[in-house]
């Protein structure tokens, strides 16, 4: 997946013959408007293209467009998004027609050109329309199930298809364990109590995962990695090689924290960080996330280790660049909620021996913390570079909470 540079949207352009004014010329003068208030730019298309869009988008030139945008609406379903300007009753138009869907129940919404936050809000729905458009068509891959204790992170995988057309495709453990060459080159870095036997088997389980996905042409996985420690093997090491190679890696078979995964490496063009939360104390807005995997991009130095749980296999034990970052999580058998925090990894790191082995202190923001205990969504949260909150908060509300 690539991520966003020039922010675009196609549009259908609506106007009334009435108003004298050729529409490709106003089109044109509305678009360079948009431009430079918004910097986002409007590409005008036939009805079947933006019909086709996750977001369809109408920018109405002139008044008596009502009709034509209900007309389209009928061929829609989601949301809509209608975009006035301040001129040739563009707005009076707007106001009625998405009164009129909304009284309908239709999820629309309208932006207009002349409107102080205009910038900020057209640029995040664009965003969020670019991002689901990214994830339409991925096909991701489920190995091995959701891990039993997952009791709340186990969405039906129809969610994600009927809701942003991601594809998921179910995977035996067996699939991986019959890929799995007899040897491979030992990972490299500096170690604490693993032996080249160790060294090894990460890159072994790695060789598998990266043949099933290139047979499968998958975007990602999610595998229930604890499925393997019977056969003296661990995941963490392949998961987090996969990861840094652009294929977003998930741990126990969590869709819910996939697809967090998915969103990290589409906004930013890399992967994030999936963690459980370990310790909390709201009242200093501290955060410790810990877990047995993390993406060595992500981080400043680490050391090779055992899996925690186990004290088997080749796990990692990394510190992440400190800076801002972007809690998330969505949660719900319908993956209708969600939590999206803005805050900063700390330069700090606990090296606890009771947590799993990478380590992370997340500064929130006041509350939001509490929030995080008074209204759980489930286990695993996802740490994503930088800030993306208002583009996630806005991805969730138009396509997985409507």
């Amino acid at each position: 997946m690539k991520t966003a540079n020039e922010l675009s949207l196609s549009v259908l352009a609506l106007g009334s013959p009435l108003h004298g004014e050729d529409l490709s010329a106003l089109f044109a003068r509305v678009a360079i408007a948009f431009r430079d208030r918004t910097g986002v730019v409007l590409m005008e298309e036939e009805e079947e293209v933006v019909a086709a869009e996750p977001l369809p988008a109408v920018l109405l030139l002139t008044g008596g467009t009502e009709g034509k945008l209900l007309a389209f609406a009928e061929k829609t379903s989601g949301p809509l998004l209608v975009l006035s300007h301040g001129a040739h009753n563009s707005l009076a138009a707007g106001l009625e027609a998405v009164a009129r869907l909304r009284h309908e129940g239709r999820a629309a919404h309208l932006v207009h050109l002349g409107t102080e936050d205009v910038k900020r809000e057209l640029a995040t729905l664009a965003r969020a329309a670019w991002l689901a458009r990214t994830l339409r068509g991925v096909r991701v891959g489920l190995i091995g199930g959701a891990s039993p204790w997952l009791v709340a992170s186990s969405p039906d995988p129809n969610v994600l298809k009927d809701k942003l057309g991601i594809e998921v495709t179910r995977f035996d453990l067996d699939e991986v364990l019959r890929r799995l060459p007899d040897s491979a080159t030992p990972a490299t870095g500096e170690g604490e109590g693993v032996g080249e036997e160790e060294r090894a088997m990460g890159p072994r389980v790695y060789s598998a995962l990266k043949s099933l996905v290139e047979e499968h042409g998958l975007s990602a996985i999610s595998i229930a990695c604890f499925g393997l420690l019977k056969h003296e093997l661990t995941a963490c090491w392949a998961v987090s090689r996969l990861s840094d190679e652009g294929i977003p890696g998930g741990c126990e078979g969590d869709l819910s924290a996939l697809l967090a995964l998915l969103c990290a490496q589409a906004l930013t063009g890399r992967p994030g960080f999936l963690a459980n939360p370990s310790e909390i104390d709201p009242k200093q807005e501290r955060l410790v996330l810990a877990h047995c995997t993390v993406p060595l991009s992500l981080t400043s130095d680490f050391r090779l280790r055992t899996h925690f749980e186990s004290g088997i296999g080749l796990a990692i034990a990394g510190r992440l660049h400190p800076g801002p970052y972007t809690l998330v999580r969505f949660g719900g058998p319908d993956l209708a909620q969600g939590f999206f925090v803005e805050g900063s990894v700390l330069p700090e790191h606990p090296g606890r021996e009771d947590l799993c082995r990478t380590q992370v202190v997340f500064k929130a923001p006041k509350g939001a913390l509490q929030k995080l205990l008074r209204e759980p969504l489930g286990n695993h949260h996802v740490l994503i570079p930088g800030q993306h909150r208002a583009v996630l908060s806005a991805f969730h509300k138009l396509f997985l909470a409507e």
